[in-house]
């Protein structure tokens, strides 16, 4: 099987949290059965020379509201786990954070992960993965694109998309004016895909569209059901049951990615 895993970090590249050390987790088990390739964005704080990361001469155009923006790609070979790692290169992630500085948030945050979903799904009809595994709100919007339009297309008909959750209360809520950020139909900004309380909610559009759900613990399902630890979207996860699954041990993954194969 081949398996296109798309995240904002991963250990050693980049990382400023637990979401880059589960990926790595994930990745090494995962790349040992099965043909495996890595995306994530070319952050400024990603030492090229270090990681002898090197120009493929593959470029693409992705369409962002009504412009297109360049994505270029470089890879590199990632020493634990033996996988290809994937980095898409542009502008939006030349800065000194990888969301942020210390005035906070990037206000163009959806805009630069809108490119980097769509510019996953472009790399995507390349590669041509069974599965692409995304995790938290960075990559949500990949599930949604594929089911919406890339899914549509001869090389992505049969993929399907498994969606990590590893910390929900980090969202990806955007303002409604960013919708046409989109090019999507007004048909997806409903309560019931991806309108959150009047704005637009990349992590909602993830489980919303996923075809298949994982979180670390059983523990932590219980806690994202409850009003308290599901900062809002305990009813949605609570509505996801059948297709959420508890893995401890990452090589249960591989067994998720048969069934949907």
């Amino acid at each position: 099987m081949k398996i296109l895993f798309a995240a904002s970090e991963l250990k050693p590249f980049v990382s400023s949290g637990n979401m880059a050390a589960s990926v790595l987790k994930m990745l090494k088990s995962v790349s040992k059965k099965c043909e495996t390739e890595c995306m994530v964005p070319f952050f400024s704080a990603i030492n090229r020379k270090k990681f002898d990361i090197t120009p493929t001469g593959v470029s693409f155009e992705v369409k962002v509201g009504e412009k297109y923006e360049k994505a270029e790609i470089f890879e590199a070979f990632h020493e634990e786990s033996g996988a290809k790692v994937v980095f898409v290169s542009n502008p939006y992630f030349e800065r000194d954070g990888l969301y942020g500085n210390e005035t906070g948030d990037y206000p163009d945050n959806s805009e630069r992960f809108i490119f980097f979903s769509r510019a996953v799904l472009e790399y995507a009809k390349i590669f041509r993965p069974d599965v692409i595994h995304c995790n938290d709100w960075h990559t949500a919007l990949v599930p949604v694109y594929l089911r919406e339009i890339y899914g549509k297309e001869e090389s992505l008909k049969n993929t399907k998309s498994v969606f990590s959750l590893h910390d929900i209360r980090f969202q990806g809520k955007f303002w409604s004016y960013d919708f046409g950020l989109l090019n999507l139909g007004r048909e997806v900004f409903v309560p019931e895909k991806l309108e959150f309380y009047g704005d637009i909610n990349f992590l909602k559009g993830g489980i919303v569209y996923s075809d298949a759900l994982t979180v670390s613990s059983g523990e932590y399902l219980d806690q994202i059901r409850t009003k308290e630890g599901g900062c809002g979207l305990e009813g949605l996860i609570e509505c996801s049951l059948d297709k959420i699954s508890v893995v401890k041990r990452s090589d249960k993954f591989v067994e998720i990615y048969k069934k949907l194969a």
